[in-house]
């Protein structure tokens, strides 16, 4: 991650009608799994533990963030937090019964052996939770402060979580922003002056935001539209 964006991820991810409307979906969808409580659950890319204080509605959480510049000394999340990358010997003996990887896999080169290693963690029937951006038509210089190597189609993501277990759902998140989302990559294309994208907004169209792609995915998100900006998946591993 870009260091400047770094610094200001968490209140972002905090504050953010981006953020805190895909953590509504996020607890719903993990509700809906009905994993028996109290599971262990690992947070991929974890950050500062931004997300453990819902996930342990679930379980006990433990989290995986390899830059180091993310989690403050002075963190109370520290001790469960792991900074060593995917496939690493030290998790070859952890097993969970939820893993999350929210806008992760698009970070890491290998994003296939990235989605292997992770089932691997898991125990029989356990679930791997993932969110991707969708769709290189939004590519765009928020893609490239992220430092990603990709957007996905919800082909090319079936692709490489079908080799790994069974897909449990598939969908494509937040479809109102796709046509506003393409239309502002296109002017960055070509403007001398690239905007970003990823600035705090007013207080009030933060929260107009909010409702309107909180409303979206209450109305429209069970009916499998074709396009968005993101990608949700659930992943079991089978059972032995």
């Amino acid at each position: 991650m870009d260091k400047d964006y770094g610094h200001i991820y968490e209140e972002l991810y905090r504050h953010h009608w981006w953020f805190r409307v895909r953590e509504e979906i996020l607890l719903k969808v993990i509700h809906g799994l009905n994993i028996a409580a109290p599971a262990d659950i690992l947070d991929v890319g974890c950050g500062n533990g931004l997300f453990f204080g819902e996930l342990e509605r679930f379980g006990n959480v433990c989290g995986i963030e390899v830059d180091d510049s993310l989690v403050p000394t002075t963190s109370p999340n520290r001790q469960r937090i792991f900074n060593k990358p995917l496939g690493d010997p030290q998790y070859a003996t952890l097993r969970f019964d939820l893993i999350t990887a929210l806008d992760v896999i698009e970070h890491i080169e290998d994003d296939s052996k990235a989605v292997r290693d992770m089932v691997g963690m898991l125990r029989p029937g356990g679930k791997l939770l993932i969110t991707v951006p969708a769709s290189m038509l939004l590519w765009d210089r928020h893609d490239e402060i992220n430092q990603h190597y990709r957007r996905y189609s919800r082909a090319s993501l079936r692709c490489i979580l079908a080799e790994a277990g069974r897909i449990i759902t598939l969908q494509h998140l937040f479809h109102a922003l796709f046509l506003p989302k393409f239309a502002f990559a296109m002017f960055n294309r070509v403007s001398p002056n690239q905007a970003a994208q990823h600035a705090m907004p007013p207080a009030t169209v933060n929260h107009f935001m909010k409702s309107i792609c909180r409303l979206e995915y209450q109305t429209l998100g069970q009916l499998g539209m074709p396009f968005g900006t993101s990608l949700l998946a659930v992943v079991e591993k089978p059972a032995d």
